[in-house]
């Protein structure tokens, strides 16, 4: 006999001996009695078990039930759970759902008005309605949103949305997405990653959004845009992106697909296992050399290659770099190639000094030419003697060069060389870093002796009024006509220079703001004027 068995039959005794024990004490209690005595009879061999009877029927209709309800639940719930792909996130209490194509945020009320719904159609659980709502609930909040598969669909979608634009390759919007998931799932903690400026923009951007959709505080932290020295090269991997995509349009892109591209990352994470894994088992030669740049290649090693591919060692003592012209080709060598700084500038100067003959007193560095310098060399000899800056503080004087009117005028100056608007910013920021420049396009408080913008303007006054006089009959005059017969007094004239619109109509609220209606339109009475 088995334990289970034996213990069967103990219990089974200790019933029947309870039993026997009772019996024996009522009829010793009632032994006087007779009457009660034959009730006691009439009990237990009567009522007894005809009840007994019914009690096991009705037990067996309640356990039959049971098991079909409990079947009816477990389908239902299943189906249910099927049909709509809810999750939940314990560390903000938020639930999702998923459609099959975007992730969006949904309130737990309408989860359980549905899941009612539903019950309510089907009506075998009506019985079960609470306890079936219970089950459904603590189903979805075992289901973590991380933990969900993407469909096809939706991960293209979020590849399509940041390639070719943000990433160059699709490979490399992979190993973005892997990273991401990485910090959301808090793997490779020790990984610091090296981007631009802009990159750190839009970075903000998603972080700010992985907080309000999921609760994350950490899904941008290890992106970093200057090298520390502290920090290995081995913990450090390179990530870059066109540098010209538009802020606002990743911030309407993300408004669209934030929650859905932080649910792909996640799932890249887990199915790459992590993005060192990408990198070594998905990746491309190019990305994998690129991204482990600074882990396979020391400082002097980045060093040498820039000396060797920038920089020329002649015997002519004449031939000779100022320090600060020889860091600005330094830039140079990390922008054409897409690199970060890595190396502090004083860390440079002493492999620099270790290489090449260096002056103390004059900063410079000897027997050294570079055929990137000329042109920043010749666009500075043109800023120092055709440039002027204006200090002056009256609201109604002003100044101030565009990007691309420095390039003209530099060329003018020079009679053949150009120069690309990207350069004179470089120039700028990295020689010049006191000049104010805004939206990278405006260079604030700055005019040309080769050019009198201001004059120019006022020169075309008067042919302006003739015009509106002889063409124009309206009350009022808008800024798009007289700017239009600025640009035809220019032709006449045939003005090398012609000055934006914008400048223009800052120079007209400069100049007659008295006579300026509608923010856009000049009165008349300023033609007599």
């Amino acid at each position: 006999m088995s334990q289970q068995e034996t213990d069967m039959t103990n219990v089974q005794y200790q019933l029947q001996e309870k039993c026997i024990e009772t019996l024996k004490e009522l009829f010793e209690h009632y032994n006087s009695n007779e009457y009660m005595l034959q009730r006691i009879h009439t009990h237990v061999n009567n009522y007894l078990p005809n009840a007994l009877k019914n009690e096991l029927t009705n037990h067996v209709k309640r356990i039959n039930r049971n098991h079909y309800l409990t079947n009816e639940q477990q389908i239902f719930i299943q189906v249910f759970l099927s049909k709509n792909q809810y999750y939940y996130l314990s560390n903000n209490g938020i639930f999702y759902e998923y459609d099959g194509k975007n992730y969006f945020i949904v309130k737990e009320d309408d989860i359980i008005h549905k899941l009612l719904s539903s019950i309510s159609k089907e009506r075998v659980l009506l019985d079960w309605k609470h306890k079936t709502k219970i089950n459904v609930i603590k189903l979805i909040k075992d289901r973590s949103l991380l933990n969900s598969i993407p469909e096809t669909d939706t991960i293209q979608n979020v590849l399509n949305s940041i390639y070719p634009s943000l990433f160059s390759s699709k490979n490399l919007a992979k190993y973005f997405l892997t990273i991401i998931g990485d910090n959301i799932l808090r793997k490779n903690p020790n990984l610091i990653f090296l981007v631009s400026q802009n990159m750190k923009k839009l970075l903000l951007d998603l972080d700010n959004i992985s907080y309000l959709s999921i609760g994350n505080t950490n899904t941008t932290n290890n992106f970093v845009t200057k090298y520390h020295e502290n920090n290995s090269y081995e913990n450090y991997r390179l990530l870059k992106i066109n540098e010209n995509y538009s802020i606002e349009l990743w911030q309407e892109q993300l408004k669209k697909i934030g929650l859905n591209l932080l649910c792909v990352a996640a799932h890249y994470s887990k199915r790459y296992e992590n993005s060192e894994k990408f990198l070594q088992n998905k990746s491309d030669e190019e990305l994998k050399q690129f991204a482990l740049y600074l882990c396979n290649n020391s400082s002097q090693k980045i060093v040498n290659t820039f000396c060797e591919t920038y920089l020329n060692k002649v015997d002519d003592n004449k031939s000779t770099i100022q320090w600060k012209n020889l860091h600005f080709i330094w830039k140079q060598f990390l922008y054409s190639n897409t690199l970060p700084n890595m190396i502090y500038s004083n860390s440079l100067k002493n492999i620099l000094k270790e290489l090449y003959n260096y002056n103390e007193d004059t900063d410079c560095f000897y027997n050294l030419t570079s055929k990137y310098l000329p042109i920043e060399s010749d666009f500075i000899k043109f800023w120092e003697t055709s440039i002027i800056a204006n200090n002056d503080n009256d609201q109604d004087c002003f100044d101030e060069l565009e990007i691309d009117e420095l390039c003209m005028l530099f060329k003018t100056w020079s009679q053949t060389k150009t120069i690309t608007e990207e350069n004179v910013l470089k120039i700028l920021k990295h020689f010049f870093p006191h000049i104010e420049i805004i939206e990278n396009k405006y260079v604030l408080n700055v005019s040309c002796n080769l050019w009198n913008k201001n004059i120019d303007i006022e020169r075309s006054f008067d042919f302006i009024k003739s015009q509106i006089k002889e063409y124009h009959n309206l009350a009022l005059i808008s800024f798009d006509d007289a700017y239009n017969y600025y640009y035809k007094f220019c032709n006449n004239e045939t003005n090398k220079f012609i000055v934006s619109k914008r400048y223009f109509e800052k120079f007209l609220y400069s100049k007659i703001s008295k006579y300026i209606v509608y923010e856009k339109f000049i009165e008349t009475a300023w033609v007599d004027q």
